[in-house]
């Protein structure tokens, strides 16, 4: 018999902080737990070390945050992941400079409203909000598709993830949902005749049901700071101004 086992407590006490660690990088616990579908009132019960969740919502909760089902076992600063080659150090040295070499005065975390020009009168220009932030000096992007497109699926089949990288003045940005389904690509740089939170470009999707390249539409980043209920709300009224 393993002499060192811990007792159910231990265990929800160890879930429970790990879990607080992972929802300290967002910022609102309510929007958190909307994208994980899980109950405002169980999810504190979780972070108290109250509960345990089931083994489908800890998968849903390990896929979400990319960990495992360790975080039951060992603080998180014990869980070690594969080192592996260094993506950001591949793409550095291609393009010269890369997602490591992006600071934060270039590409500040937070909130962005992005709006895609409609590329005719009988289309509507497209709103998406993205969160930037970053992991281990690289920049990183999150982002869910909107809930008309896609009602019927989990949150975790919406979440869009993405990096950012610079390459000179301009700056790529690659995102796409799981399994590069609806992949898509953003070329942007700063305008002298905008305000200094503004990002000018272009997007193209890379998707297998793309056209081409060539059916690239106008894009703009704004930046709307850290505050999520704040940026939320402009990112409404931007996409219902009725």
């Amino acid at each position: 018999m393993i002499k060192d086992t811990r007792s159910p407590e231990e265990l929800r006490k160890m879930f429970g902080a790990n879990l607080r660690r992972l929802a300290n990088r967002y910022p609102s616990v309510s929007e958190l737990c909307r994208q994980l579908g899980i109950n405002r009132t169980q999810f504190n019960r979780y972070l108290a070390g109250e509960s345990f969740p089931r083994p489908d919502v800890l998968d849903r909760i390990c896929r979400f945050f990319n960990v495992d089902a360790r975080i039951l076992l060992k603080p998180l600063d014990e869980i070690s992941t594969p080192r592996g080659y260094s993506a950001g150090a591949a793409l550095a040295q291609f393009l010269g400079s890369g997602p490591t070499a992006l600071t934060e005065a270039e590409f500040p975390n937070g909130f962005y409203h992005a709006v895609e020009t409609a590329q005719s009168e009988s289309e509507a220009a497209i709103h998406s909000l993205y969160y930037a932030y970053r992991v281990q000096q690289c920049t990183l992007l999150r982002s869910y598709l909107s809930r008309a497109k896609g009602p019927a699926r989990l949150p975790g089949d919406r979440e869009i993830r993405g990096f950012v990288a610079c390459a000179g003045n301009k700056l790529y940005v690659l995102a796409s949902r799981y399994g590069a389904a609806d992949c898509r690509m953003f070329l942007l740089s700063k305008s002298s005749d905008k305000p200094e939170d503004r990002w000018l470009g272009f997007v193209a999707d890379l998707s297998e049901t793309a056209v081409e390249l060539s059916a690239a539409r106008n894009v703009e980043f704004r930046h709307l700071g850290r505050d999520f209920p704040a940026a939320l709300a402009v990112a409404r009224m931007a996409s219902n101004p009725g």
